[in-house]
């Protein structure tokens, strides 16, 4: 089993050991040119990662990241960064598109069921002024990042450092480092917190 990596444009960097590429699996669809694509040494994939890249983007993946079986659209012009260590726990959907940015921290723990995105996908437009109200935003979260079950993070989310995000909340906004988001829409439920991976 290996990563498969169907390139079809022009000028497209791939930055992938060939050796991780054989421990690797899933699907890299590079439907455009003009892309740098970097996954650091050390990463693993499952069989139904699913990942497509359309024209002038950047996904740039840190060492020893574990991307599971990522449903990944990267639109555009858009840039996915993931920093090192940090790992999917299941199957995670990130959705960039409008030319913005995700760009998630060292060390996350990001669980099944998980969504991201830039954009709402529709216009909503004032009848008034005829203006879109709805601009697409990137989203950032930060280091040491625990994302619970099938939370959402909409477009604009910020998650500071070493925050928690609950199962199934919504965030629209910014939660603060240290901080637990919970709910729909997701408030703070408690604060200077941290969190370990290990059970003490």
């Amino acid at each position: 089993m290996s990563l498969n990596i169907f390139d079809k444009g022009e000028n497209n960097v791939i930055d992938i050991d060939v050796r991780d590429q054989q421990n690797q699996a899933g699907k890299i669809y590079i439907n455009g040119s003009n892309n740098y694509v970097r996954i650091g040494r050390g990463c693993v994939s499952d069989k139904d990662m699913h990942i497509v890249i359309e024209s002038n983007c950047r996904f740039d993946v840190g060492e020893d990241v574990r991307l599971s079986m990522a449903n990944i659209y990267i639109g555009p012009g858009s840039v996915l960064s993931i920093g090192d260590r940090t790992g999917f726990t299941g199957l995670v959907h990130l959705n960039l598109i409008e030319a913005k940015t995700i760009e998630i921290g060292t060390n996350c723990s990001i669980a099944s069921g998980v969504w991201m995105t830039t954009s709402d996908f529709h216009s909503v437009v004032s009848l008034d002024t005829g203006a879109r109200l709805n601009p697409a935003k990137p989203v950032r979260v930060g280091h040491h990042v625990w994302i619970a079950n099938q939370a959402t993070l909409l477009k604009g989310s910020v998650i500071g450092d070493n925050a928690i995000v609950g199962a199934h909340a919504v965030v629209t906004g910014t939660v603060p480092p240290h901080c637990v988001a919970a709910g729909n829409p997701a408030r703070i439920v408690r604060e200077n917190v941290t969190w370990r991976s290990d059970l003490i």
